[in-house]
């Protein structure tokens, strides 16, 4: 097993840690324009896979040739959200970054499947495969797995008990909102407060702490697992839709089944009226942003 990594920075090198920590790696590939930190990281995560008696080749540098035979390659590169920006001001700088990006991929591991974690998440994400022009099942968004991370601490938090099932979706952004249909858990909560500050809370932590790192780690962790272990989960997923939900020629955040092939299935559940015009809505903000940067 083979993993790919696009970004050597906060989130790439800790996406990179948590996946070694957690799955039986035989092969981790880290690129990023600044060499010696890719090469830096590669070294200190193969003396952190020492300490855990794991001996995975981990190598990094500037050559996309390193992610050749990536099963899944993790995409994190670019401009980072810094205080007070939203993640669609980051589109046009980033954009053209995705482009490089997907054209270095497609000559040096084009059966690789690609996950896309540069914000703005969903214009990024269709980018990638626009430029790509591999099929939509191979290139996919983590965005909501974790906005659903958030709202479930949110819930636990306001006395929700036994959260069996609890979904962000839409855009991966101020326009997501929680499928409070789906919802499945024990107690009762103020809905109106959990999904104000599940929607806001990563502004929280970034004006903190500058990012946030150990989420989107996590999440990214999931979905690779999902993917080079086949197992097939349900995962809030940002996916371009071709006519689910109503809606086509976009990538927004819906529950999917992702396996070895990707994405497997998109899972269509008959959301409130409400609920489908929210999705809607961030579907429309979305590709009009994608409008502007001429896709």
């Amino acid at each position: 097993m083979k993993i790919g990594f696009v970004g050597a920075g906060r989130i790439g090198s800790t996406s990179a840690f948590t996946c070694l920590q957690h799955l039986n790696v035989d092969e981790v590939a880290i690129v990023d324009i600044v060499e010696d930190l890719a090469v830096g990281e590669a070294m200190d995560l193969a003396h952190a896979c020492a300490g855990l008696d794991k001996y995975p080749v981990i190598k990094g540098g500037s050559d996309y040739s390193l992610l050749e035979g990536s099963e899944i390659i993790v995409v994190s590169a670019g401009l980072a959200r810094k205080p007070g920006m939203t993640r669609l001001d980051l589109a046009t700088k980033n954009a053209g970054i995705m482009k490089d990006i997907a054209g270095n991929i497609m000559e040096k591991s084009p059966e690789s499947k690609i996950l896309v974690v540069t914000n703005p998440m969903d214009v990024m994400n269709y980018i990638m495969w626009k430029e790509t022009g591999k099929p939509r099942n191979e290139v996919f968004g983590m965005g909501n797995i974790l906005d659903s991370s958030r709202l479930k601490e949110r819930l636990f938090a306001h006395g929700a008990r036994n959260i069996r099932k609890a979904y962000m979706i839409g855009e991966h952004g101020d326009s997501m909102f929680p499928a409070k249909s789906l919802a499945d858990f024990d107690g009762e909560v103020d809905w109106e407060k959990v999904e104000n500050e599940a929607r806001f809370i990563a502004a929280e932590v970034i004006k903190r702490k500058g990012a946030t790192i150990y989420g989107p780690a996590v999440c990214i962790y999931q979905m690779v697992k999902a993917v080079v272990k086949d197992t097939k989960e349900e995962i809030p997923t940002s996916v371009i839709l071709d006519g689910e939900y109503g809606i086509k020629d976009v990538a927004v955040g819906v529950p999917a089944i992702i396996g070895k092939d990707g994405v497997e299935r998109v899972v269509e559940y008959d959301l409130t009226e409400d609920e489908l015009n929210s999705l809607r809505n961030s579907a429309r903000i979305l590709r009009e942003r994608l409008s502007e940067l001429g896709y």
